[in-house]
């Protein structure tokens, strides 16, 4: 019986947990850029109070070299991430056109909260 129990909580437990991260998606979103020929500060706000790391998913193809958050990548197809430190519930990325003048990228960030 005590077994029947154990197991029981211990599945309610995960259940929950796996309800609780899906749902905390206000850490996470999706910027496209489809003119390469202007810089862009793309901005957003997190539920995240604790954070301490932004992640960014950078996907897409460019003709040229580009700037994104500060950080230098080469043009050509691209798929890449970064990670930096950030403490602001506000997410605030500056894309650099820098050298090239066509392509398209989607960038995706991502605030993990700290437990």
């Amino acid at each position: 019986m005590f077994c029947k129990k154990f197991i029981f909580a211990l599945v309610l437990t995960a259940i929950l947990t796996a309800i609780f991260v899906s749902c905390n998606t206000k850490n996470r979103g999706e910027w496209q850029l489809l003119d390469m020929r202007k810089d862009t500060l793309f901005i957003a706000e997190t539920n995240v109070s604790d954070g301490t790391t932004l992640i960014l998913e950078i996907d897409g193809h460019t003709d040229d070299s580009i700037k994104v958050h500060g950080i230098s990548i080469a043009g050509g197809d691209i798929k890449k991430e970064l990670k930096v430190d950030w403490y602001n519930p506000k997410v605030a990325v500056q894309f650099q056109a820098y050298l090239a003048k066509k392509g398209s990228l989607k960038i995706n960030y991502y605030v993990p909260t700290n437990y």
